[in-house]
Order: structure tokens, then sequence, then C-alpha cells
């Protein structure tokens, strides 16, 4: 799914200009890329994010990309002065609410992204599937458990119980 074929309904949270409004963004990551035309695209073309700019050089080398999620959403991405480390960021994951993990992580696996984990249930009601992007830093899109028995336990229930196993 590109950013021009994403339908409403895949993505709940993203209303009229998610895609293209500008406003201050009060936190968001930056990543370094390797190689960053073949990083923007691949966020677009196997995620499904939106390319809301990318600053260009006259001869047409990307110098920043603004990509999005959805509205709050965003990641910058530059590319590197110097080579990468084999694992850039170690340690650190984004998360990115979705409506269906296991759609998100078919559609990475269909497009040739490696899935570290998941999609998998949490203990909190949430389904999650974490994706390695061409640089090995760690995504996480999440949603809640479809299961019926995930439906019928409520927030409050699932703090109690995460409470007594600590």
């Amino acid at each position: 799914m590109s950013d021009t074929n994403a339908r409403d309904d895949e993505h709940t949270y993203r209303n009229a200009g998610w895609d293209t409004d500008i406003y201050p963004m009060p936190a968001f990551p930056m990543l370094t890329a390797s190689n960053l035309e073949r990083t923007r695209r691949w966020y677009i073309q196997v995620l499904g994010f939106a390319d809301v700019f990318t600053f260009r050089t006259p001869d047409g080398a990307p110098l920043l990309a603004h990509l999005r999620w959805s509205r709050w959403a965003d990641i910058l991405i530059t590319p590197a002065r110097n080579p990468l480390p084999d694992h850039p960021a170690q340690g650190l994951t984004l998360n990115f609410m979705t409506v269906d993990a296991d759609a998100i992580a078919e559609q990475a696996k269909a497009r040739g992204a490696t899935i570290i984990d998941g999609p998998v249930d949490r203990p909190w009601n949430a389904r999650d599937v974490t994706i390695a992007d061409p640089d090995g830093y760690r995504l996480n899109f999440t949603a809640r458990q479809q299961s019926e028995s995930s439906r019928t336990v409520s927030f409050e229930e699932v703090m109690e119980r995460a409470r007594k196993n600590v």
C-alpha cells in the first residue's frame, strides 16, 4: 500500500488532511539513514507512511524527509554523514498505533520487510508487531486485541492483573 492508496477505514485516526497538514510538533524522532532515498521509499511503500515533504538539493538528492504515520506521529529522516553502526539505536523502539497489527505484518512481510516479533497478543489488551527498517531501527505497530476475551476485560481489570504480577 502506498500513501496514495491508503483507505480511511484502515487508519481511523487519519483525519482529513493528515498527510499534508503542517503544524508544530511537540516531539518527534529523527532517524539517520545510510541511504535516505531508499529508506524514504521503504517507509512509504512498505508501511504506508505519507511524505509530508522532502527537502532536496538542486540535483534532486534528498537532504531531509518528513514522513507521517498519522497526525502527531511524524518522523524525520536525515542522511548519515558517517557509516552507521551495525545496530543503530539498539534498545530504542518507535511505537505507532494501528487498527490491525496483523494486516501491517502481512503487508510488510509481503514487501520484503524483516519482522522482528509478532504479531503477538500482550497482557495489556494490545496486539503488536515489531518490524526492522532498512537500517535496523525497530518499529512497533500496536492495535487493540480483537479476541472475544480481550473485549470483555476492562482496562482497569488489566491493570489490576498487572499490579498483582509485579
